[in-house]
């Protein structure tokens, strides 16, 4: 028997997401409404079984592949598209803009800025089915959010790191590097160019073996501790194998790191270099400095709009310049992009507050909700010859089908790119017991900033 469940929010990379979701869970359940965190690749068999949501929080929804088995077993829930990925460059706009009947018709969308609102409302999106909140991890660098994060003496104790050095933290993003040709021919599929993705395909390339040898000779002229974190879909050992065929055995002081989030990184070190990552917006917030490496010219299909107010390492001898600036407390930090940051992606107020007052309004009807999706907008892939109806109800009864083999225990394994996503799930419980200490708990402030936000 299926109970029902005021909120499901659904995750992809537990990175990304999860410090949000579980922020989301503990105000939420403080207001009185039910919520479940699941992974939305192999908690199906279990969620779908068990409960009945009103109100369904979607990581993305492209189009209506996109989740698909949720969207037919919960099609009367009410869908809110998070939309994790709302930066957008040319080579990859198209890929990630909804489309389709499911998304522009039955979903309600979360903004982070006028541009990507403006994007919506041009794709037709009206009012009444998206709003601008902000970035909810933007927020997380801010008080009383930051306080949730590991400090710099327990991540030097956990990874064996030299607190007495200057710390750089890498994020990288090339991605197009890591891309299977399976993913290459998605994304031509979704509507990128041949010709864009390949110069994306081998700009990425070179960019990153010429970064990987500038940080094997950083941190042998500079007694640094330099942490390599892999983006979510790439796999630590995937990454070290990668490094290792440019530089051989990794050299002290050199490291690949994936576990924990950016945050914990960015605000214990002293330093944030990446490639065109995001994540150097989240540094400038934290007050960090920051450089983009570009030791090739960006492509212009991979420029984005705030680029160009991130100051650029286009050299190795720019490189070690600054961990020599850094080391005396000399690193530039990029205030106008943290003030663009302000400006452009937390204008609304707190984003977490807003994007948990969004679900509460849904929840009680107090904000119009889209209309429950129809059969014919979650069915896809059919054979032109086979009516709609007749597809769907295939479709339905295989995925009663996959749910029973999952729970017979012949579910396939995970891929490697999302193993720690999976793994994850084990963490939520206690994520959300740190995040109800740092909320709600035990600091008198946070009580009063709680008592002071909508649902009381």
């Amino acid at each position: 028997m299926r109970n029902d469940i005021d909120i499901v929010i659904l995750y992809e990379k537990a990175h990304r997401e999860l410090d949000v979701a579980c922020a989301l869970k503990v105000l939420a359940e403080e207001k009185s409404f039910s919520v479940e965190i699941i992974q939305q690749d192999y908690d199906y068999c279990g969620a779908l079984e068990r409960f009945r949501p009103r109100v369904v929080v979607l990581p993305f929804c492209y189009q209506n592949r996109s989740n698909n088995i949720y969207l037919m077993r919960w099609r009367e829930a009410i869908f809110v598209n998070m939309s994790w990925e709302q930066f957008f460059y040319p080579g990859n706009r198209s890929a990630k803009t909804p489309r389709g009947v499911f998304p522009l018709q039955h979903v309600f969308h979360l903004s982070w800025s006028d541009a990507y609102s403006s994007q919506l409302a041009g794709i037709g999106i009206p009012e009444q089915r998206r709003l601008q909140v902000g970035n909810p991890a933007l927020a997380l660098y801010r008080e009383p959010y930051r306080y949730y994060f590991a400090q710099r003496e327990a991540l030097a104790k956990r990874y064996g790191l030299d607190i007495s050095r200057r710390w750089v933290f890498f994020p990288e993003n090339y991605n197009w590097a890591f891309y299977e040709d399976s993913m290459l021919r998605q994304m031509e599929e979704d509507g990128q160019s041949q010709e864009d993705v390949a110069a994306m395909r081998e700009f990425t390339l070179r960019s990153f073996d010429e970064a990987i040898s500038w940080c094997k000779r950083l941190v042998a002229d500079e007694k640094i501790e330099l942490v390599l974190r892999p983006r979510p879909a790439t796999t630590p050992a995937r990454m070290a194998q990668r490094v290792e065929e440019l530089i051989g055995s990794l050299p002290e002081g050199f490291h690949i790191i994936q576990d924990e989030t950016v945050r914990e990184w960015i605000l214990a070190s002293d330093l944030v270099v990446s490639s065109y990552s995001t994540t150097l917006i989240e540094a400038a917030v934290a007050g960090r400095p920051i450089s983009m490496l570009e030791p090739f010219e960006l492509p212009e299909v991979l420029i984005q709009s705030w680029h160009h107010m991130a100051p650029r390492i286009t050299s190795y001898t720019d490189f070690r310049s600054l961990v020599q600036r850094a080391k005396k407390g000399q690193a530039y930090r990029s205030t106008d992009l943290a003030a663009w940051a302000d400006a452009n992606l937390l204008n609304k107020g707190d984003p977490i507050v807003a994007i948990l007052n969004c679900l509460c309004d849904l929840r009680r009807g107090v904000l119009q909700s889209p209309p429950s999706a129809t059969i014919e907008s979650v069915t896809f892939g059919g054979p032109a010859c086979l009516p709609t109806r007749l597809w769907w109800l295939w479709k339905y009864a295989r995925s009663f089908v996959s749910q029973y083999k999952v729970s017979l225990g012949f579910s396939h394994a995970p891929s490697d790119d999302i193993v720690s996503d999976v793994a994850a799930r084990m963490s939520i419980s206690s994520r959300c017991r740190r995040w109800k200490d740092c909320l709600v708990e035990t600091n008198s402030s946070i009580q009063a900033w709680m008592r002071n936000r909508r649902y009381t």
